[in-house]
């Protein structure tokens, strides 16, 4: 092998043909390994993932998984700790009686949920009976949110 195929092994734009765009199976779909920052190119393609992620046991029992609501060019991001009984079966985050409560707390400072933010939480998955959500299960889930945080782009 010429030392030019050798370097050609190592170029960056063989890192791009292999895009988990075109590849989603690339994926990591243990917790136990990362997912790399630039994974997913649109919310819509971390959201089909995470309704297909299995990363933690919360997935076999989900309805939906709830990635996000509101505006993807936000200037603010409001992080909840996890979805409860409403958001599991809507898929949205904050529709019960928490996020009637931020609706309120928004609009008393001329917010609006759909227009000025964008809503996600920590866990895209319901944990059993709405208990805290355990340490392994905040780490399967932390990629997504920090790939939200890198789609969405908060206060830049």
């Amino acid at each position: 092998m010429s030392s030019d195929d050798q370097l050609s092994l190592f170029n960056d734009s063989t890192v791009d043909t292999l895009s988990t765009e075109s590849q989603p199976e690339l994926i990591p779909t243990s917790a136990k390994i990362p997912i790399p920052s630039g994974t997913y190119e649109t919310m819509i393609q971390l959201a089909q993932h995470c309704n297909e992620c299995h990363r933690c046991e919360l997935g076999d029992n989900r309805h939906h998984a709830v990635v996000g609501r509101g505006n993807l060019q936000a200037d603010i991001m409001i992080v909840g700790e996890a979805p409860g009984q409403n958001e599991d079966e809507t898929g949205l985050p904050f529709v019960g009686r928490a996020g009637q409560l931020l609706e309120k707390i928004l609009a008393a400072v001329k917010l609006d949920t759909e227009h000025d933010v964008y809503i996600c939480n920590i866990l895209k998955c319901r944990p059993p009976n709405n208990r805290v959500p355990t340490t392994e299960e905040v780490a399967a889930c932390k990629p997504y949110l920090l790939e939200q945080i890198r789609l969405l782009d908060p206060s830049t």
